[in-house]
């Protein structure tokens, strides 16, 4: 039991390092994150109403079901685009404010790399 909890600590970490480094053509500029942002937006909130629609609670629901819905739904539509800059920014934003449809500019404007 030891040696599978050590496995899984292992791979945890070797996850969390791997999701921190960013792939090699992660846009910087900020019409591209603009637009991810409003992208990666429109499907959060396309998955708080499916499931205030299904009956799980709607967005203002804080519940623990609630929250597993929109979560879901939003990986699920994310991994079947299969855009790998929309899935890295989606990535790349912090866990409270990826599935936040009132999440403020900050956290893509914060990504922005200006170069001269």
């Amino acid at each position: 039991m030891r040696l599978i909890m050590a496995a899984l600590l292992v791979g945890l970490s070797g996850a969390a390092m791997a999701a921190t480094t960013e792939p090699a053509g992660f846009p910087r500029d900020a019409d591209t994150l603009r637009a991810l942002d409003s992208q990666q937006l429109r499907i959060v909130r396309r998955a708080g109403a499916q499931c205030w629609h299904s009956g799980q609670g709607g967005l203002g629901s804080k519940g623990p079901i609630t929250r597993a819905c929109i979560i879901n739904g939003s990986e699920g539509m994310i991994a079947s685009l299969k855009d790998p800059a929309l899935k890295s920014f989606h990535d790349a934003l912090p866990m409270h404010a990826r599935y936040d449809e009132y999440r403020p500019a900050y956290f893509w404007q914060r990504l922005v790399v200006v170069t001269k």
